[in-house]
């Protein structure tokens, strides 16, 4: 790969952990996320009519199918901050973003993809690490921990919530990017609805005095995640011009490890170790899905 690639892909991944690290902190999650979703509608406003202006409007089908995926992502960003509520970012986090294995799955079934030997041990890899970042240690008595976790333990619900989630709506990205619109229109669009989704549900469930005491509190995050949401992205769709895009998803995959890592040093989270081990172990499999 080169290098520039490689940097692009590396500044996108830490900025992603560093997106759910500080959504980790905030007070009330899903407020927070609904503030930096607002935040980031509005900073890129004028690069989307600008595009928009430059390349036409999207057509009809288009539309509909962002529509579609925006429904996608309103889920998504509801179980999001569950998971980041209930669970330690180092534990729900590698589970979340395993998402490379079920939607080469999803690929197959559905974009009628083929797999290769490698990507059937990429798969086991990602599997194996969703499954060792629930244990504590590797002990025979901690085996059946993570399929008890599956039945106890709400972070692990909504993580895996969060994972079928992202692997759906990679699966709509792949095939409406690849045909239909250009990319930074698609990710504005999808943003935008699932925030016109978003509203109703956070303005039924949230009382107005939160959502300000959020933002008192937590402006200048709210901004940075604003810029980060599709700011890190466009740096991908970038890397994506300068080098194999197989390889550039399997390296974004890094943003794992750096959660783990931000989990264990900033937030004083347990089991890291173990945890750091499942994480190289999904980029492993993820990368190998990647270049199969």
């Amino acid at each position: 790969m080169e290098l520039l690639a490689i940097a692009l892909v590396l500044v996108s991944a830490l900025m992603h952990s560093f997106r759910d690290l500080f959504t980790k902190k905030s007070g009330d999650k899903q407020a927070f996320v609904w503030w930096y979703e607002l935040a980031a509608v509005v900073i890129y406003l004028p690069i989307f009519i600008y595009i928009l202006l430059s390349s036409g409007f999207p057509s009809q089908m288009t539309l509909i199918i962002s529509f579609i995926a925006s429904l996608v992502h309103f889920i998504y960003w509801v179980f999001l901050s569950k998971s980041l509520q209930h669970g330690d970012l180092s534990h729900v986090y590698p589970i979340m973003r395993s998402s490379p294995g079920p939607v080469l799955i999803l690929s197959i079934l559905f974009l009628h993809e083929k797999v290769t030997l490698l990507g059937v041990l990429g798969i086991l890899l990602v599997m194996a690490g969703i499954y060792i970042v629930n244990m504590r240690k590797l002990t025979l008595s901690e085996i059946l921990a993570p399929l008890r976790s599956i039945t106890r333990e709400k972070s692990t619900q909504y993580a895996l919530a969060v994972l079928l989630a992202v692997s759906v709506y990679s699966v709509i990205d792949k095939f409406v990017v690849s045909s239909l619109v250009n990319p930074l229109i698609y990710i504005y669009l999808i943003n935008f609805f699932a925030l016109v989704l978003f509203t109703p549900y956070i303005a039924s469930t949230k009382h107005l005095a939160l959502l300000k005491s959020e933002w008192v509190n937590n402006k200048r995050t709210i901004i940075l995640n604003g810029f980060i949401v599709i700011f890190s992205y466009a740096l991908i769709l970038l890397a994506f011009t300068m080098e194999n895009a197989s390889y550039v998803v399997g390296l974004r995959q890094l943003s794992v490890i750096f959660a783990v890592i931000l989990g264990g040093q900033l937030l004083r989270e347990k089991n890291n170790r173990i945890r750091l081990l499942a994480a190289i172990i999904s980029f492993v499999g993820a990368f190998l899905i990647a270049i199969a």
